[in-house]
């Protein structure tokens, strides 16, 4: 089996492209972030995370009980989480987190966000 170069730099480059995106810590540069969890206080592994746009597209999960975001110090994160699966019934608002180190929101049973970075 004949690999090509374009197939040995694509083999190389998945990996990365599907890396969980928040690798920085919060309020420094790089630092903006979603994370979601599973309890209502933001402990343990994160389900997942996400680098927040300005799009503010409704990002879906099954269910999850809270989210922690934080900016990069410069530009903030807020997220406004949503008890359906459509982003239409409003549970809360993380509010504009820019500085420090991040904010835990706690939303039960939640099953979509939509979150803006820098907008």
């Amino acid at each position: 089996m004949q690999l090509s170069i374009a197939s040995l730099v694509l083999a190389a480059i998945l990996p990365v492209a599907f890396a969980a995106n928040c690798q920085n810590s919060g309020g420094v540069a790089n630092g903006e972030c979603v994370k979601f969890y599973g309890n209502s206080q933001c402990k343990g592994d994160p389900i997942g995370s996400y680098k927040p746009t300005c799009a503010g597209n409704c990002f879906k999960y099954d269910s999850y009980s809270s989210v922690f975001v934080s900016g990069d110090g410069t530009y903030g994160t807020d997220c406004v989480l949503y008890s359906d699966d459509n982003c239409s019934v409003e549970q809360t608002d993380t509010g504009n987190v820019v500085v420090g180190g991040g904010k835990c929101a706690a939303a039960p049973n939640a099953k979509s966000m939509k979150c803006y970075y820098r907008c």
